[in-house]
């Protein structure tokens, strides 16, 4: 409705009611609802920059509503008679130097002819309304009254000082309300001419002192300044020593106390704070108010945080419920006394363990909120506790849905507190924890770029130490994914700022700090930075009550530190001590503990660490069924504990044990990741379980069961990828069995291919796919649709040949052929050793850093040349020796190796060459599906080649090698993303002769260069190519999965496969630009001119033996070039 109408709307009202002199026509429900509606919007004019006809229109509307409001206050009763009056004077003030706009009865307060006595009292009246009723107009009103009546006393008139101070009362708090500065100075300067004139007189004056220190007290929570909190102090002591010990001057003061040690830290303030408050509860008795109750409670919850003083904490919590059971429910501050209530629960829940503690804070939070309309501005406090007690809900539960809410809320309270607000920075740093735990939970790196940016604002210039230490832990997680040991510095820095003080919380900032150091000397294997995490954990653990929630995990986190020094110096009683100090917090800990998982793989690691054969079977026993009875954890610790726990009873003798509690953890796998992320993300948090596949391999062949370990491996490798072709399948027999099924399916699987959709969408999604799933499988015959595969449904996928699992774990080495006719066959393989593996991995991939000179040249011949004849010696030969392989008739091989074996030449090694024609594949499902896809009929060729890439070498042999091949050529600035991404898109073969990037703290950043940017491995996985036959990636790298994350097998060649070519060459390491060129030009030679390349895999075995023969002693030009496909 435009002003004008409502102008109409409400003159009508006020001339039906003069006409007929019922007050019901102003009362009415629809007056009432107009009224309101051109208040809102009078209110919203600003008459110094409206415009002519704007502000013409504003002052008809204030005219108009000033009467209504002014007959309403005549025809009302109590405090809505006072609000009234105090709307009919905001809106009439604006017209009143026309004094026949005016009613007569008002000319007293508002106009030309005001009588400064009658607006004084007015005020005064208006006042007292204001503190029960909400309407901001009595403020308002109040302030435009006193404004003039305290300027017409003499300077050293009693009447002027009274005026000033309760102009002093209603601009503080009118700034508590709108929070503008400007009413809060204008509050102390009234307030001080108020005591001025009061001292001038030599006259007490305790209620100006105390209006006077209230806003002083205020503007110190605004600007911080030490100044205003020492004079709020000072008028306050006057105050007490003038009206004796009476309770309310007694708690004001106890208060100004409490802001001081909030400020100073001075212990000698906040026991202050306590003897005032507690001296005001005493005297008050039975009668003492909410608010006395909640000054002494704030004052013992400030000590108990210095001091950890369990009576202090539980005493302030008794005080806060005898504060909630005692409030009516008109009380003022109700809300904010919930609220109160509430914190100082979940501080004692620190002490208790009680759950009960956590759900009752956040109760009283819920009905605090209810308290409020939602425009108040005390609601962004409220949403901000309220978020914090969820968080705290969430961290004791597990609940995933407390947590989402508590980000939502967090939200919510910062959007609600504009920039520069005291609040912001405390809404900001809550907002900021939970997005730190969403971040530990799912893993969205999104939640961990927000915490630490978000955190950088608020602490640029500094800040209290408990935000420095979370800005710190921000800094590390952020190593964690990045590896980049800035990150970690700054950590430190943080830490070491927030490791001061003497406050009970310091054990908290401790472990933190420790953690970071202990983090740097995992990294560089500093012993320094480990001693010092040693040392600031068993300073945080001292200083950590019994009794404490905290206690467990801190145990459990210096247990791991003295396993990583007793690794280093082999000294018992470091193993001793972790050991000990497993058992006493996985023993502090209650059954429902959320850490309890990860307590009780700390405790396995130690006992592994110590020697697994002296532990006794019953002791292993229990420890099997705690880490099965922990299902509420998160699923990252689920799988941590029940590999730790698999591991200790492979290496104690149990094979059966440990393979129920290894299987467990890799069927975990798949929740650990965040599916509603990208690729990024899930990989960071699936690279996490390093090692748990070998681990459960090495569990299957250990017990004589090798179909397991075939299975085993399926289920734990390319989990990221494995989970994406769950949303590309072929939904012909569901469209048969149930079309309106199929269809949503279908709709569903669609947007969780398209890339780039917000986390919280993908999460819907995953929902909803999840809840499809389970209805699909409800129907008859579709039982297993979309579960894991069984080996024997795999088996066909290598007719003509076999398949070889080759795994290394800390146990043991084996090998499992697949055949497609029979059941697969163990090949233990006793000299290969995890340790041995990561050693030639190492050896080899440092061959290959740096630009390459003669000496370089030399070393990557003599390092590959060790490491073939090693493969040959501990994998290959044992292998080779069991399959019926000739030089004449080769056997054909799919080669799946686990963990870092899968960088390896284990094609190239001794006579692997001659007697075989092997292919890498990332999962027998993977080869299966690339063998079921209907082979093209087409053969349109692309040719990407880019000699010049800006900022890279040049590559001279890409030339060449384009002008060999037919097709569409894109070349150099042709060979940009917006033309490469469809011209794939149109392919059936596609060559590549580019750079390769290989990022190794993220291999979803992993790409082709192209000439604008890189085209990353998300990118190509998100291709859907339904005739797509040949990749060939002549570029570095390109089989290369990186060591970060080795059993998510992510490198463009699986990523090109991903998106439906059937065949792919790649590159496990860096290839001389001349042997690219001539490897390139025979493979298309030796190929029919077809459109399908199943000869590829042959044609490549040919290509590299023939490499060999011109290269003897160069390997390393040679055995990086691999075949993935049928």
């Amino acid at each position: 409705m435009s002003i004008e109408e409502l102008i109409v709307r409400v003159t009508a009202w006020v001339e039906e009611y003069r006409w007929s002199g019922d007050p019901a026509a102003l009362l009415d429900t629809t007056a009432q609802r107009d009224a309101a509606a051109l208040w809102r919007v009078v209110r919203g004019v600003d008459p110094d920059t409206a415009s002519a006809p704007l502000e013409a229109l504003f002052l008809k509307a204030c005219h108009a509503l000033g009467l209504l409001h002014y007959w309403r206050h005549r025809a009302s009763a109590g405090d809505r008679r006072h609000a009234e009056l105090a709307r009919a004077l905001v809106c009439l003030e604006v017209v009143a130097d026309d004094h026949h706009a005016v009613p007569a009865e008002l000319h007293p307060l508002v106009g030309r002819f005001t009588d400064p006595d009658a607006q004084a009292e007015a005020a005064v009246a208006l006042l007292a309304a204001s503190v029960r009723l909400p309407d901001p107009a009595l403020l308002d009103a109040v302030i435009l009254l006193m404004t003039v009546a305290a300027q017409a006393p003499p300077p050293r008139d009693p009447r002027r000082g009274a005026r000033l101070s309760h102009l002093c009362l209603a601009l503080r708090r009118r700034h508590e309300r709108d929070g503008a500065a400007a009413d809060l100075d204008a509050a102390v300067t009234a307030g001080e001419e108020a005591v001025e004139i009061a001292d001038g007189r030599g006259e007490p004056a305790p209620e100006a002192w105390s209006n006077l220190a209230a806003a002083y007290r205020c503007r110190h929570r605004l600007r911080g300044r030490a100044g205003d909190l020492r004079r709020a102090v000072d008028l306050l002591e006057r105050r007490l020593a003038v009206t004796g010990a009476d309770p309310a001057a007694l708690a004001e003061l106890g208060e100004a106390y409490r802001q001081r040690y909030e400020q100073t830290g001075d212990p000698a303030y906040v026991e202050r704070a306590v003897a005032l408050a507690d001296q005001a509860v005493t005297r008050a008795g039975e009668q003492a108010s909410p608010a006395l109750l909640a000054t002494l409670g704030g004052a013992l919850l400030r000590r108990y945080e210095r001091t950890g003083a369990r009576p202090d904490l539980w005493r302030a919590a008794d005080l806060s419920e005898r504060i909630v059971a005692g409030l009516r429910p008109d009380v003022a501050d109700r809300g904010a006394h919930l609220a109160a209530a509430a914190s100082v629960l979940l501080k004692r829940y620190e002490r208790s363990r009680s759950r009960e503690d956590v759900h009752r804070a956040v109760d009283l939070y819920e009905q605090a909120l209810s308290t409020l309309p939602d425009d108040d501005r005390a609601r962004p406090p409220l949403l901000r506790g309220l978020a914090g007690a969820l968080h705290q809900r969430h961290l004791t539960t597990g609940d995933g849905a407390d947590l989402e809410r508590a980000v939502t809320l967090a939200g919510w309270a910062l959007a609600a507190v504009p920039p520069g607000h005291p609040e912001r920075a405390a809404a900001t740093m809550e907002a900021v924890a939970v997005h730190l735990t969403r971040y530990a939970r799912t893993g969205v790196l999104a939640d961990l770029a927000y915490a630490v940016d978000q955190a950088e604002t608020v602490l640029a210039a500094g800040g209290p130490p408990p935000w420095l230490s979370t800005l710190g832990d921000a800094y590390q997680q952020r190593y964690v994914v990045t590896g980049d040991v800035a990150d970690l510095d700054r950590a430190i820095a943080l830490g070491e700022r927030a490791a001061v003080g003497t406050d009970f919380a310091l054990a908290a900032r401790q472990v933190r700090l420790a953690t970071a150091y202990w983090r740097r000397h995992r990294g560089a294997d500093r012993k320094s930075d480990l001693d010092r995490a040693v040392e600031l954990g068993e300073r945080a653990v001292s200083g950590t009550p019994a009794d404490h929630v905290e206690l467990p995990g801190r145990l459990s986190l210096l247990a791991e530190m003295r396993l990583d020094r007793y690794r280093i110096g082999g000294t018992t009683a470091d193993a001793d001590a972790a050991a000990d100090l497993g058992e006493r917090a996985l023993a502090s800990a209650p059954a429902d503990h959320p850490g309890r998982s990860l307590f009780t793989a700390t405790v396995c690691v130690a006992h592994l660490e110590r020697g697994a054969a002296a532990l006794d079977p019953a002791r292993l026993r229990d420890l099997a069924a705690g880490v099965a009875e922990a299902r509420g954890t998160a699923p990252l610790d689920r799988i941590a504990a029940h590999h730790a726990a698999g591991s200790l009873a492979l290496a104690a003798g149990d094979a059966t044990l440990a393979v129920q509690l290894l299987d467990r953890a890799v069927a975990l796998l798949p929740s650990a990741a965040p599916r509603e992320a990208g690729w990024a993300d899930q990989q960071h948090r699936l690279g996490r379980q390093a090692g748990l596949v070998g681990d459960a391999v090495a569990a299957h062949c250990a017990a004589g069961d090798p179909r397991g370990a075939v299975e085993v491996a399926e289920l734990g490798r390319g989990v990221l990828l494995a989970s994406q072709a769950n949303t590309r399948v072929d939904l012909v027999e569901l469209a048969d069995r149930d079309p309106r099924l199929a269809d949503r399916f279908g709709w569903v699987c669609d947007r969780l291919n398209t890339p780039d959709f917000p986390a919280d969408e993908r999460r819907r999604w995953w929902a909803d796919y999840d809840a499809l799933l389970i209805e699909i499988r409800q129907l008859p015959g579709l039982e297993e649709f979309l579960a894991a595969p069984r080996l024997a449904g795999l088996r066909p996928a290598v007719a003509g040949g076999c398949a070889v699992l080759v795994n290394a774990s800390r146990h043991r080495g084996d090998a499992v052929v697949v055949r497609p006719d029979a059941e697969p066959s163990l090949v233990e393989l006793p000299a290969l050793r995890l340790s041995d593996v990561d050693t030639w991995v190492t050896a080899l991939l440092g061959a290959f850093e740096g630009e390459p000179s003669l000496a370089g040249v030399l070393r990557r011949g003599r390092v590959v040349r060790e490491v073939l004849d090693w493969l040959e010696e501990t994998v290959v030969g044992p292998v080779v020796a069991t399959l019926p392989a000739t030089e004449a008739a080769p056997c054909r091989v799919w080669w799946l190796p686990t963990g870092l074996l899968g960088l390896l030449p284990l094609h190239a090694a001794g006579t692997a060459p001659d007697l075989l024609v092997s292919s890498y594949i990332p999962s027998l499902r993977a080869l299966r599906t690339a063998r079921d896809r209907p082979p093209t009929t087409r053969r349109r060729r692309l040719t990407v080649a880019l000699p010049h890439t800006p900022g890279l070498a040049a590559l001279p042999g890409a030339a060449r090698e384009a002008a060999a091949l037919g097709g569409t050529v894109l070349t150099d600035g042709q060979a940009t993303a917006d033309r490469v991404v469809p011209a794939i898109e149109a392919a059936t073969w596609a060559h590549f002769a580019c750079h390769g990037v290989l990022d190794p703290t993220s291999q979803a950043d992993s790409g082709l260069r192209l000439f604008d940017r890189t085209l990353r491995l998300p990118e190509v996985g998100g291709l859907r190519l339904a005739e797509a036959e040949l990749a060939y990636l002549s570029a570095c790298s390109t089989a290369n999965h990186g060591i970060r994350y080795a059993d998510e097998v992510l490198h463009l060649a699986s990523a090109f496969q991903f998106a439906g070519f059937r065949h792919v060459v790649a590159c496990l390491w860096p290839l001389d630009d001349g042997i690219a060129r001539k490897a390139a030009r025979a493979f298309y030679k030796g190929l029919p001119d077809a459109p399908v390349a199943d000869g590829a895999a042959t044609v490549l075995r040919q290509v590299i033996r023939r490499l060999r023969a011109a290269n003897p002693d160069r390997p390393d030009l040679w055995a990086p070039l691999i075949h993935s496909g049928p």
